[in-house]
């Protein structure tokens, strides 16, 4: 058995022990918490950054379509008045078969004007193939460089 006059010496140790303890205590379960907002912040962002990655990646395969639909909706147009001028060329060259005067005054449609006309025609229909696959290579680069992270 322990002294009665020990036990100030053993109920004051055992009491700043047990407050030593509890302060270690309160300490790790703030830590603890601490660390746990922050692991939830970091996951916020992670999915915040994955859903913007995402949605740029949508944007961009939207904007991509889009192009191509353009380009498509440019070629038919391309194509339907190029068979336009075809057709009103045939037509001219039968007139001319029909009459062979045809084109002397200064407002008909001679021979020089309408190889005028279907050469721009031929160089229109070029550039627009020329103009569309240019966007599709400046609308891929562009992509590329939002990949990596640049921003202009």
């Amino acid at each position: 058995m322990i002294p009665r006059a020990a036990w100030p010496y053993l109920i004051g140790p055992a009491l700043v022990m047990g407050a030593a303890l509890g302060l270690r205590w309160y300490g790790a379960a703030q830590y603890q918490a601490g660390a746990d907002a922050k692991q939830s912040e970091i996951e916020k962002r992670q999915v915040a950054i994955e859903r913007a990655w995402q949605e740029e990646r949508d944007r961009a395969d939207a904007k991509h379509r889009g192009a191509i639909l353009a380009r498509e909706a440019a070629e038919k147009t391309v194509a339907a008045q190029r068979g336009r001028i075809d057709g009103l060329l045939r037509q001219l060259a039968r007139r001319r078969a029909e009459t062979p005067s045809a084109g002397s005054g200064l407002d008909a449609a001679g021979p020089d004007w309408i190889g005028i006309i279907g050469s721009c025609v031929g160089r229109y229909e070029q550039l627009g193939k020329d103009a569309s696959r240019w966007a599709d290579q400046v609308n891929g680069l562009q992509g590329y460089i939002r990949g990596l992270g640049i921003h202009p």
